[in-house]
């Protein structure tokens, strides 16, 4: 006798069990993301950036009082999957103030939410802090992003964060 090995006779029901938890997982993730992101942002101190042309012009930044800050991209035609080195120059701040900032990069598409990337800016001294994040491959073929630049004061309690934003355009 040739006997066939027992087959779950219905492994449709399962199947579909396991997609729809996946699918439901994936939401979840996507929700806590997006969730996480917007409280954030409520507790952002927001300042605008001069009119600047990046990546040719340097962006200036006035921020409380005397201080203010000024980013720059280092690469003249950004492209995906490339390391884009930035450069952030902090003025008016005490030696020890600087010590205790946290500076980040995210990168977003302007208007196409590319999930958590953000970078930590290295202090190298004098108010310069530097970064080389990459793009993310998921790009149009002309494209807007936006670097978000967060300064988290460690000092304060809660920290305390500032935040502005500097759009440019990428073609792969």
């Amino acid at each position: 006798m040739n006997q066939e090995p027992d087959k779950h006779k219905n492994p449709y029901p399962v199947n579909l069990l396991i997609l729809v938890t996946l699918v439901g997982i994936l939401l979840a993730v996507w929700y806590v993301t997006a969730y996480l992101n917007e409280k954030q942002d409520d507790q952002v101190t927001w300042y605008s950036a001069s009119s600047c042309q990046l990546p040719q012009d340097t962006c200036f930044v006035k921020l409380d009082g005397q201080k203010h800050l000024t980013f720059r991209l280092d690469k003249q035609e950004p492209k995906p999957l490339e390391s884009l080195p930035i450069r952030v120059q902090l003025e008016g701040y005490s030696e020890e103030e600087l010590k205790n900032l946290q500076l980040e990069i995210d990168l977003q598409g302007r208007d196409m939410y590319m999930g958590y990337n953000r970078t930590a800016m290295t202090y190298q001294g004098k108010g310069l802090f530097t970064a080389n994040p990459i793009l993310s491959i998921c790009t149009e073929e002309v494209m807007v992003w936006r670097a978000s630049l967060f300064l988290n004061n460690l000092s304060t309690n809660p920290p305390t964060i500032k935040g502005s934003y500097f759009d440019f355009t990428v073609k792969s």
